[in-house]
């Protein structure tokens, strides 16, 4: 194989390169709204419904995006709300956070009575916990409904770390998982709360 060959192969095999990139990259962005509204729709959706009652718009559609800081590289992180509206009124507004468990992160919708400041519930949307031990986290309805009617000033940590919260037996850091969710949800929610209009 001569030099000329050589060259050539490599220039070919850049071209080739840069328009599979360019190519990847195109369809990423023609394709990120609508899997944005997928997630949104198969997995957020459902906890909405299970966390919200007594509303008269769609949540989902009348989802807002807030600026909550950088990331590491400098670009903007937002936070997504969803608020429940009954008579044109703000009743319920939700937000996700996420906290690791046993295995992976589990994400939280929280949902937050913006006038009492208290939690009327919380749903689990994504984890990857043990079956049958880890799962109790959403099997168990009794662990999610200690935390509805609590004023946002609550201690959400569990009771062993001097928290208001009872850990599933066999199931503690799964439970801790989402008890670090929620007070992530709340700290988020308080941080954001003078940008909202309610």
């Amino acid at each position: 194989m001569t030099l000329r060959e050589l060259i050539r192969m490599i220039v070919v095999l850049t071209c080739v390169t840069v328009v599979c990139a360019g190519s990847l990259a195109a369809v990423r962005l023609v394709t990120r709204e609508q899997i944005d509204y997928q997630q949104i729709k198969f997995i957020k959706e459902p906890a909405l419904k299970k966390i919200l009652t007594d509303y008269e718009n769609d949540p989902v559609a009348d989802r807002i995006q807030i600026e909550t800081g950088k990331d590491a590289r400098g670009r903007p992180v937002y936070a997504t709300l969803f608020p429940a509206k009954k008579g044109g009124a703000v009743v319920t507004v939700v937000l996700e956070a996420s906290a690791p468990g046993y295995g992976g992160p589990i994400g939280v919708m929280v949902a937050i009575d913006p006038k009492n400041d208290r939690l009327r519930g919380i749903a689990v949307t994504t984890q990857s916990e043990t079956p049958g031990l880890g799962t109790k986290i959403i099997d168990d309805p009794s662990f999610g409904a200690q935390f509805a009617g609590k004023p946002l000033s609550a201690n959400f940590q569990l009771a062993s770390a001097g928290g208001d919260i009872q850990a599933i037996s066999g199931a503690t850091v799964s439970s801790n998982g989402v008890s670090q969710a929620v007070i992530r949800a709340v700290g988020l929610y308080q941080s954001v709360k003078p940008e909202l209009k309610f």
